[in-house]
């Protein structure tokens, strides 16, 4: 020991990691460094005590994420635009200190933390980067110590060491060994931790193919008995795993026979759910729907030779089933009434006694679209504090289809807010037909009879209708005032890909697709109303309803309901297609009206047409 290591006590820190046992799941380095912390505190002001302790706080408080090899260490806290403490924060007389103190350090996860941080620094110190990697191997292979500490320590040695290439095989043949003997004699007690080992070990030194063979035969032992003991789950995973050595020993065979015994677990824990208590349906569609995928991916010639395809028709009619009776076993959730007495009241007054096209345009500006700001607000302040973003959730169509399907998960928030908003509209869809858009239509029809040839016209002159689409328009329409609302989406909802993609080209947008071959194709409508200028143009609010409405899975879909015959009678005369169409009126005269008036400033508004209390600004740009 040297003069200026004597000069350090270890003591110093060694309360940090007493009781260290009890910490649970939380890594004992990075526990023990708010615990150095407070020590620091305790510290003499400008000593070398303090000195010393602070740099180990800076060097032990952030979090190792070893899968990220430009920046393994992560803060433990971010807020505010703020950070907790990371290596990086470290100046050289701290690092001196640590090379230092380092020799005196007994604790196996500081000491590792210590030689890695210390290499980092200086990426020329073999003899460090050594240490480093030798202490996190150290890490025992027990579930309890594996969990707390060695999966992270393990795939930190095992990224250092292949790094540097040829220099470390060594060291990288000693890990392959030990994760290899520590595999063959496991058990199921270890659960997922083999699974672990079995990831990283692919990333070491290469294995004989008699060691690959008996990895193999391992994970199908234990998947075997995970079964026995009805842990499914965990069986598919060692069989899994199992497949991997399989594969890479080129066992075709095995892993297919492998395959077969994860889509019998699947099954069987279908099977478990049916007969279980009522809301079972619903999970076990997911073990069916898994059952199926795992059987598709074994080969087609595999799949005849052993009856396969016959048990995949069996599954598939199964799931069917399964999906009827999850959709009978769901229960709805209904609200006290909605008094809309005095808004159907209001809209009649608004609507009453105004020209023909001034009345059209009355309706179709007579309930406000959505403020797309204030509806993300309020779903962020849903989400906020609330575990269901962390939970999947899926939709069904009333045939018992699986149309949307999200994983919960903080990095999905966004999906879940969108998925959020677009279920939001859905329900003040209700409210703007029932009292809003039908009232008004009730009077407007009732006070004006509207020929053919006037929306004819009116189609003509509106800048957004595409030409030669005059008729289809006007016809669409025209259904829609008789209150034929189904022929009307039915004329109407593939008519409005082309007016966004020709309000798009007028504006100089492209909307071509151009493939590896230089073939030019059309972008289809979810691409176009996904594109940034399309909000620029049509405005946020439009372009949001639109998307909710036509092309969202967990929404009506229109559009892809309409195109591909799934449009129903029940959706064809919902209120979705009620309010789809009153958008298609807004399309075409609001932007009409806006034209035929006075030029107030340079940008139109729907402020310039009748009706508008209340109605905001939601008229997209004519011309």
């Amino acid at each position: 020991m040297s003069s200026e290591e004597s000069d350090i006590d270890p003591s110093w820190w060694a309360e940090a990691f007493a009781n260290s046992d009890d910490d649970g799941p939380r890594r004992v380095v990075e526990l023990a460094s708010m615990r150095i912390a407070d020590l620091a505190k305790a510290a003499p002001a400008d000593s070398l005590q303090r000195a010393v302790l602070i740099a180990l706080h800076l060097a032990t408080s952030s979090m190792l994420r070893p899968e990220d090899w430009d920046e393994p260490f992560k803060p433990m806290m971010v807020w505010d635009g703020k950070r907790s403490a990371l290596p990086d924060d470290l100046d050289e007389a701290q690092l001196d200190l640590l090379r230092r103190t380092l020799p005196l350090v007994e604790q196996r996860p500081m000491r590792a933390r210590l030689a890695d941080i210390l290499w980092m620094a200086d990426r020329s110190d073999h003899a460090m980067l050594g240490l480093a990697i030798d202490t996190y191997r150290a890490a025992s292979l027990d579930p309890d110590e594996w969990h707390r500490n060695g999966h992270a320590e393990w795939q930190r040695a095992i990224e250092l060491a292949r790094r540097r290439g040829r220099a470390e095989l060594a060291r990288l043949q000693e890990i392959s060994a030990a994760l290899h003997a520590r595999i063959l004699s496991g058990d199921r007690s270890d659960g997922f931790v083999l699974c672990d080992m079995s990831d990283m070990l692919k990333r070491c030194a290469s294995m004989d193919p008699p060691e690959r063979t008996a990895l193999a035969a391992k994970f199908v032992e234990l998947a075997a008995a995970a079964a026995d003991d009805d842990k499914a789950r965990l069986a598919r995973h060692l069989e899994r795993a199992a497949q991997q050595w399989l594969a890479s020993v080129d066992d075709q065979q095995g892993v297919h026979a492998s395959l077969e015994r994860v889509a019998d677990l699947y099954v069987a824990e279908a099977d478990e759910r049916l007969a279980s208590d009522s809301g079972a349906a619903i999970a076990a569609d997911h073990f069916l729907e898994k059952a199926i995928a795992t059987l598709r991916t074994l080969p087609r010639s595999y799949r005849i030779e052993h009856g396969h395809d016959h048990r995949l028709r069996e599954l598939r009619q199964r799931l069917e089933d399964s999906r009827e009776l999850a959709l009978e076993s769901m229960m709805r959730i209904s609200t006290g009434p909605i008094d809309l007495t005095e808004a159907v009241i209001e809209t009649r007054r608004r609507v009453s006694g105004l020209a023909e096209l001034e009345a059209l345009v009355a309706m179709a500006t007579i309930y406000p679209l959505t403020d797309v700001a204030r509806a993300r607000a309020h779903a962020e302040e849903l989400a906020e504090g609330s575990l269901r973003h962390l939970l999947g959730n899926v939709t069904y169509s009333s045939d018992g289809r699986k149309v949307a399907s999200s994983d919960g998960a903080v990095d999905h928030a966004e999906a879940a807010i969108q998925s959020d908003m677009s279920r939001t509209l859905q329900i003040s869809t209700g409210i703007a037909v029932t009292g809003f858009i039908i009232p008004a239509h009730e009077v407007v029809t009732f006070e004006h009879r509207y020929n053919f040839g006037f929306l004819q016209r009116v189609c003509a002159e509106s800048p957004l209708v595409p030409s030669g689409h005059e008729d289809l328009w006007a016809r669409g329409l025209r259904h829609g005032l008789n209150g034929d609302f189904a022929s009307a989406a039915a004329v109407l909802v593939p008519q409005i890909e082309q007016l966004i993609r020709g309000v798009l080209k007028r504006r100089g947008v492209h909307t071509l697709f151009v493939d590896a071959y230089g073939v030019e194709s059309e972008k289809s409508l979810p691409s176009l109303l996904s594109m940034p200028e399309t909000a620029q143009i049509l405005g946020e609010s439009l372009q949001f309803e639109l998307q909710a409405m036509l092309v969202e899975q967990n929404g009506p879909n229109l559009r892809h309901n309409a195109a591909h015959g799934l449009l129903d009678d029940a959706q064809a005369w919902s209120a979705s297609s009620v309010y789809v169409w009153w958008l298609c009126l807004k399309l075409v005269v609001v932007p009409l009206w806006n034209m035929t008036q006075p030029a107030k400033d340079e940008a139109s508004d729907v402020g310039d047409s009748p009706a508008t209390s209340g109605s905001g600004s939601d008229t997209p740009p004519g011309s």
